[in-house]
């Protein structure tokens, strides 16, 4: 998948460069128009990479200043905020420190509303022409059938990250034809979510169950069953829907994933699209591209597949003299005085990192032999800029089990969910034991005769601390326990008994304004229905 859309995003910027001359402009069009394009299956599929590629763009560096100024990395906006992850410098102190940068002109709430809406437009017009299109004399029309399902993934994704960051959102269903007004209001955080698991029912019956391996990546039933259940115990603890715990079982159990053996096979480019995957974003090779500057022009298209990894790089790796910025991530203390033996932290450490062994190298690995299989090491490219060909893991498995045991526990079957936990307990177990990582002392099954709800809950939380460390998990996590009751955020400074900050600056969180992010100053200045952002900004 990821060689394909490589191909289709040349060819897409060749046209941008050579096929433009303001003398033709009223002349019959000598190329493909959009009424003529979609006539096979392999320009469907060119369309749909595009919707694809809007991916990208939150996990692209594009900071224009490699130490502070613009700011347009996406990616950090979930990265940071919670409590496993804190950076050495604070060029993104708005996601850390919950600053007054936190505000409406930030630059990165401006990628990740650009981004998503990017994805949506273009997924909305894939939807439009599978439903519209007469496909009975087009070639392939069988795999563009099922391109319906991945839009509607994609564009389930796309209000999925704005839920999480900015509550309200435009939720869009259409495409805009001209005319149309596209001043649309905000809708509520209930309505965007509610759309999420609409678009994932609608793709779910259309989706295939796997791909042929050229178009291993793409998405699948498994990915519309993973986002669904984790967007149905959203749902349950945002909006109090406790239903939607049991509706999130059954499409758990329809999940045909499972866990490999190995966990960190699960972060190396060379177990790329495992059993463990229910959806990744397909990396590639970031060349020569500028990681500093914006992910796409009108004069060449999408720039770069990679995904950034600077942030985790050790002084002296490969690439570390052009990593795209100073400043590292590190684990915080408060997990690792809480957590700090477990092997699934331990083993993305290096005690000679420059940082006391703080710097979390999950995907990167820069302290293990790329070929060590004692460990299922990974490998990443950065030949300029701190870009990695190593895949980006959005949903995997473990997560799912974590979320299969919170919902066994909200329906009053705590030994079901202890069963879910002591699955995720039994592999890190075994894994560790197998490589020498550990003995297995404090990694011991779960008691399956307790039924306290409250230390079970705590055991869910500790094993979702730990398991999905680094992964851009753990900030939704603590907002949708607040909100649900199960924890109290109120008050939380940067102490390690709370955030656990590296910065010196104090963390400024305020729990009635800062669970949500604000919406860009400039899409209200464009947007005349919006008529106010997010409370306290």
């Amino acid at each position: 998948m990821k060689n394909y859309i490589k191909n289709i995003f040349m060819g897409l910027a060749a046209t941008a460069v050579f096929g433009c001359d303001p003398k033709l402009i009223d002349e019959d069009p000598l190329g493909l128009t959009e009424q003529s394009l979609f006539n096979q299956d392999v320009n469907y599929r060119a369309a749909l990479a595009s919707a694809y590629a809007a991916l990208y763009d939150y996990y692209h560096y594009g900071n224009l200043s490699f130490t502070s100024g613009s700011n347009q990395w996406a990616h950090s906006t979930w990265l940071l905020p919670g409590d496993d992850l804190t950076e050495t410098n604070g060029n993104r102190r708005a996601v850390e420190l919950f600053d007054d940068s936190l505000n409406p002109n930030n630059e990165q709430m401006e990628r990740v509303w650009g981004a998503s809406y990017k994805m949506i437009a273009r997924a909305n017009v894939i939807i439009d022409h599978v439903r519209n299109d007469d496909l009975t004399t087009v070639r392939g029309a069988d795999e563009i059938r099922l391109m319906e399902g991945e839009a509607l993934f994609l564009r389930a994704y796309a209000h999925w990250i704005l839920f999480n960051v900015f509550g309200r959102a435009v939720v869009i269903e259409d495409r805009f034809a001209p005319g149309d007004d596209m001043n649309k209001p905000l809708s509520e955080p209930a309505v965007v979510l509610d759309q999420v698991i609409a678009d994932l029912e609608a793709a779910l019956p259309i989706l295939p169950d796997t791909w042929a391996s050229e178009f291993s990546g793409r998405a699948t039933k498994n990915s519309a069953r993973g986002l669904m259940a984790k967007a149905l115990v959203f749902r349950a603890n945002h909006f109090g829907s406790m239903s939607d715990h049991s509706a999130a079982l059954q499409v758990y159990n329809e999940i045909t994933a499972q866990l490999v053996p190995n966990f960190v096979h699960n972060f190396s480019a060379y177990h790329e699209n495992n059993q463990e995957s229910l959806f990744e974003i397909q990396a590639d090779n970031p060349n020569l591209n500028n990681l500093a500057l914006y992910n796409d022009g009108a004069w060449r298209g999408v720039e770069n597949m990679s995904i950034y990894r600077g942030f985790m790089m050790q002084p002296g790796t490969p690439g570390w003299a052009n990593a795209g910025a100073t400043t590292r991530f590190l684990l915080t203390d408060k997990i690792k005085n809480n957590f700090g033996n477990d092997p699934r932290l331990m083993v993305f450490i290096n005690p000679d990192d420059g940082e006391e062994g703080r710097i979390f190298q999950k995907y990167w690995l820069g302290n293990v032999d790329v070929a060590d299989e004692a460990t299922g090491a990974g490998v990443v490219d950065v030949r300029g800029g701190g870009g990695s060909v190593n895949n980006e893991r959005v949903l995997r498995m473990a997560d799912l089990v974590l979320i299969a045991a919170e919902a066994y526990l909200k329906t009053n079957q705590p030994q079901l969910a202890i069963e879910e936990l002591n699955k995720i307990r039994a592999r890190t177990r075994e894994w560790a034991i197998e490589y020498g990582l550990s003995d297995g002392t404090g990694l011991e099954d779960y008691d399956l005769a307790v039924t306290d709800e409250d230390m079970i809950m705590e055991w869910i939380m500790n094993e979702r601390f730990v398991e999905l460390a680094g992964e851009g998990q753990r900030w939704w996590d603590l907002k949708r326990w607040h909100v649900a009751g199960d924890i109290d955020l109120s008050g939380w400074d940067g102490s390690d008994e709370h955030f656990s900050t590296e910065l010196s600056s104090p963390v400024e969180f305020d729990v009635s304004t800062n669970l949500l992010f604000p919406i860009p100053q400039v899409e209200i200045d464009r947007n005349r229905a919006i008529m106010q952002n997010n409370p306290g900004y």
